[in-house]
């Protein structure tokens, strides 16, 4: 994950609202990112607009990238909640969860049951 990316992400997000992006690139290597609006605009979930993520996919794709991640925070510790681990069965990318408080950060997969991947910022 490119630096810049979390320097945004603490700029960026706050604890009144969920903070979410979608994380484009070529195989493991995120190359860009999207910031998407939550909807639901709460603290502890996140909802997206479908069309909103359809148009960021395509323009992703017209780039060559595909979606390698969705980054979201939570106030509270980087784990998944069990309505992350519903949605993370629906996309089966790379979830990258941070603490809003803290910035601890924790990245995960559903490959078999939940796993964490390592998480590397360059």
């Amino acid at each position: 994950m490119p630096k810049a990316f979390l320097e945004e992400a603490r700029k960026k997000c706050a604890p009144e609202a969920e903070c979410v992006a979608l994380i484009f690139g070529i195989s493991d290597t995120a190359l860009s990112w999207r910031w998407m609006k939550n909807v639901a605009a709460s603290p502890v979930f996140f909802k997206l607009d479908p069309e909103e993520v359809y148009k960021a996919i395509v323009e992703a794709e017209e780039r060559g990238e595909e979606l390698l991640a969705i980054f979201h925070t939570h106030p509270g510790p980087p784990t998944p909640s069990w309505e992350d681990v519903r949605h993370m069965r629906l996309w089966p990318v790379t979830w990258i969860i941070a603490n809003v408080f803290d910035w601890h950060i924790s990245a995960w997969r559903i490959d078999g049951g939940l796993k964490t991947i390592p998480l590397e910022f360059i």
